[in-house]
């Protein structure tokens, strides 16, 4: 006759248990660790897209107005940048052929600068100012002439503003969780 195995039915140690939940411990530590990791990755990526999202924005708005400097159909010849610094610049066109730019059309002149105490980007144009971005650490504007020379001598004087062609905008910025973010376009003038 065969002799069954005999098998111990007692369960499982207090050692044995013990050493099973440290093992269990380590394991779900690690992967809390993953799961904590990969859930501020996705924060920090999120944020740092919604900020470059509202710099886009900003770039959009002001491209289009770059675009439009000078505009002038009437022939009125005014001056299509009368202000063009390092952090500042101020274009004017008549879009709507009335031969100027100071009645209530709110984008016929308009103005963007920066304010580095307050990290704040203006605008202001026919019907007053507004903030257009907030938290900004720096805000750049660089000015080409046709053969794609930088014009360095800002604030530009009138022979210069007239040269321009092209003007670079750059904006950094840092999220709340301090990631830095940059974002630069080159505009090219169409009146000039």
């Amino acid at each position: 006759m065969n002799k069954s195995a005999h098998f111990d039915r007692r369960g499982l140690t207090l050692t044995e248990l013990m050493i099973t939940l440290a093992i269990f411990g380590v394991i779900m530590a690690v992967i809390m660790g993953f799961m904590n990791g990969a859930r501020n990755s996705y924060s920090d990526t999120r944020e740092r897209v919604q900020y470059q999202q509202a710099m886009r924005a900003v770039m959009s708005l002001m491209s289009s107005e770059i675009r439009a400097a000078g505009c002038d159909p009437m022939g009125a010849a005014f001056e299509a940048i009368p202000i063009a610094q390092a952090n500042a610049v101020l274009w004017q066109m008549d879009l709507n052929g009335d031969s100027d730019f100071f009645d209530n059309s709110p984008d016929e002149r308009v103005l963007y600068f920066y304010q580095q105490d307050t990290g704040n980007l203006f605008r202001m144009n026919n019907t007053g100012f507004q903030v257009v971005m907030r938290g900004l650490t720096n805000v750049r504007f660089n000015f080409y002439d046709e053969a794609g020379v930088e014009l360095t001598a800002l604030p530009l004087n009138s022979t210069d503003r007239a040269r321009i062609r092209h003007i670079d905008v750059t904006m950094q910025g840092e999220t709340d969780r301090g990631e830095p973010v940059s974002y630069t376009t080159r505009v090219a003038l169409r009146n000039g």
